[in-house]
């Protein structure tokens, strides 16, 4: 396999995981698109709100009346296909507790000084739904200002934390060109 043919698509955790493979081991891969990394910024330095349940509570309706979840879905999720709906409402039945646990993700770096060292072409999308995302504003701003030019930032305007089933179109229309653009560069070096 030619590592420098990596090319690494991911949402949420996999994508703050991949944030950091881009930083520290930018010999791996060649490019990242990153949908909605856990690069959240604590609102005036405090801490972030407590969650108000843990994955497992969550998935507890799943395991429990998988049709009757997927039916919550389709009115608390009205943007995504329904093609979408049965594969997730069975991946949240399949969830491994150990997956969520606090010492198994939690971040030893912090997210900005990942981004800060990410040396490879990458491309973070979110949506603007604040209250649906994690990469906010505040996020955002922080970025920017770090001027690393391998980070490009695209907002899809309608979307939440899960862009590419949000708005597909909209996703498909900025990742895909940029994805092309950046094997087409590589293909002529």
């Amino acid at each position: 396999m030619d590592r420098k043919a990596t090319l690494l698509i991911v949402n949420s955790m996999g994508a703050g995981v991949t944030g950091g493979v881009l930083s520290a081991r930018p010999d791996l891969v060649r490019a990242g698109v990153l949908e909605d990394p856990p690069w959240f910024t604590m609102p005036g330095g405090g801490q972030r709100p407590p969650e108000p349940e843990t994955l497992q509570q969550s998935v507890r309706p799943f395991r429990d009346d998988l049709e009757s979840a997927i039916a919550s879905g389709r009115v608390e999720l009205p943007l995504w296909p329904e093609i979408e709906l049965q594969p997730w409402a069975v991946s949240k039945t399949q969830l491994d507790p150990s997956l969520t646990d606090r010492e198994q993700i939690i971040r030893h770096a912090p997210w900005i000084d990942d981004a800060a060292a990410i040396a490879r072409p990458t491309l973070l999308v979110t949506g603007d739904r604040e209250e649906a995302i994690i990469v906010a504003a505040e996020s955002r701003k922080r970025l920017a200002e770090l001027g690393n030019q391998h980070i490009e930032v695209a907002v899809v305007p309608g979307a939440g934390h899960t862009v590419r089933r949000d708005c597909a179109d909209a996703y498909h229309q900025i990742v895909d060109p940029w994805i092309k653009q950046r094997f087409r560069a590589a293909a002529s070096s």
